[in-house]
């Protein structure tokens, strides 16, 4: 890379461009952190004259490819941002290997156009404007996950990672091993910044989809086993189950932020299925008839199942999950320990699904079904049976404090069944929800610790004990 010419911009306090910028986050709650400076970088060089100022500054480095990360963890105060909007900002599809590469500022959706284009797919994630890079770093709640597992351990074969040294380095299984172990699954703790990531495809399908909708009232715990036991009949390829609480007017912007207590919550349970045909479809889904006595008069409406395009799966997750100026958002989660009995997981996390302290509050059960990930293979190491999450919105600056209660009383519940967080929704943060008690630091550290050596220095990482 000698003589390569720099085509970065640097951006710093006082012109419009930096405060544009600097709030580029999807949440806008926190956003008071001011880094010395944002550099819009376009080339692995840019990136590694980025870490070169960071270290003339003696300053800390935050990495932002798409800005979905609810605690910004890439917006560090005084210190250097590294926004990767513009690199490498393509997808592009070799016929040959079957392979696709992409930037990681490169959205689910334009992931989705680019691989649709060309008759193939590989699993992305749920939000179409989430970036690839934070989500397949977090390990990548991809698409039909419990088939074959996260998108970063099984469809990413290879990274182009900029280390901290300024080197660009290749990280694959063959090629530098230990890089690439780290980094998938390493999310924000990852020490490196990649710029470029490699995905198996296979030929598309077609998306279909069924669903219900009850009324809660006094049945969660029956509405819950019910999704719970037909989700384990169901076929694991090419299939997954979601279920959703939250409040009838959730789409109604003209109803008060806060409801009433005794307000009424609907459960909504989503199939979806990967096939050639409806026919197909039909039968992969055919498990969830009928609905159970005790539930049907909690039914509001079953719909069959039935074609769905990817437009329309995505506006539905823009429509639970808007971005908006004034639209803050508190996100709390955990992974459940898998030997937990199921009337004792329903019974722990029923606050935290139920007690949604606003109208664009909702709760939220990915059935990930990834129970034996190989730490051997990926930083990405903890059991993803069931992801289980609350996200709630408000904008109103004045109920922080009692989100921020609810939040912590709800979780404190759960985390009694939890094995761990998913990576992305972590605050590192000394004083958010999230940060462990000093009597859980022990827990921490009795995981399995591995080194990697970057310029004679050696790097630690700590993971999830066997």
């Amino acid at each position: 890379m000698a003589g390569q010419q720099t085509s970065s911009l640097v951006l710093r306090c006082g012109v419009p461009e930096y405060e544009e910028n600097r709030q580029r986050y999807f949440n806008r709650d926190d956003t008071s952190r001011y880094p010395a400076e944002i550099h819009m970088v376009y080339s692995c060089h840019d990136v590694a004259t980025a870490l070169q100022r960071a270290r003339d500054l003696n300053v800390s480095v935050g990495v932002r490819s798409g800005g979905h990360l609810p605690s910004k963890p890439s917006l560090v105060d005084g210190g250097v941002l590294i926004d990767t909007t513009h690199l490498n900002h393509e997808v592009k599809y070799d016929p040959s290997s079957h392979e696709v590469s992409f930037g990681p500022a490169v959205r689910v959706y334009e992931a989705w156009k680019a691989t649709d284009a060309v008759d193939r797919f590989f699993p992305f994630g749920h939000a179409p404007d989430v970036a690839l890079g934070g989500f397949c770093l977090a390990g990548g709640q991809g698409l039909f996950m419990r088939g074959w597992g996260a998108t970063i351990t099984d469809w990413i074969v290879r990274l182009e990672i900029v280390v901290p040294d300024g080197r660009t380095l290749m990280a694959s299984r063959q090629e530098n091993p230990d890089l690439f172990w780290a980094a998938r699954g390493g999310g924000q703790a990852f020490f490196g910044v990649v710029t470029r990531l490699w995905s198996r495809t296979i030929p598309k399908r077609q998306l279909f989809w069924r669903s219900f909708t009850f009324h809660i009232g006094d049945h969660f715990e029956n509405l819950l086993t019910f999704a719970f036991e037909r989700n384990k009949t169901t076929p694991k390829k090419f299939t997954e189950t979601a279920v959703c609480v939250m409040h009838p007017k959730l789409f109604d912007d003209s109803a008060d932020e806060v409801l009433s207590e005794s307000s009424e919550l609907i459960l909504i349970v989503n199939v979806l299925a990967y096939a050639d045909h409806l026919s197909e479809a039909t039968d992969m889904l055919r498990c969830w008839d009928p609905v159970p006595d005790e539930i049907r008069s909690s039914l509001i409406e079953a719909k069959a199942t039935s074609p769905v395009s990817w437009d329309e799966f995505f506006k539905l997750q823009r429509q639970i999950n808007p971005e908006a100026p004034d639209q803050k958002w508190g996100i709390h989660s955990i992974l459940n320990d898998p030997s937990v009995p199921l009337e004792k997981l329903i019974s722990a996390i029923k606050p935290a699904m139920c007690e949604l302290p606003t109208r664009s509050s909702f709760g939220c059960i990915y059935m990930s079904d990834t129970l034996n990930p190989d730490e051997r293979d990926a930083v990405f190491s903890l059991p993803q049976q069931y992801y289980i999450s609350t996200f709630t919105g408000w904008k109103d600056p004045s109920l922080v404090h009692s989100i921020q209660e609810n939040m912590k009383r709800t979780y404190g519940k759960a985390s009694t069944i939890a094995c761990g967080m998913y990576i992305a929704d972590y605050d590192q943060s000394s004083d958010s929800l999230h940060s462990p008690e000093p009597d859980l630091d022990a827990n921490i550290v009795t995981g399995n610790i591995y080194s990697l050596k970057f310029n004679d220095q050696l790097i630690f990482i700590v993971s999830h004990p066997n």
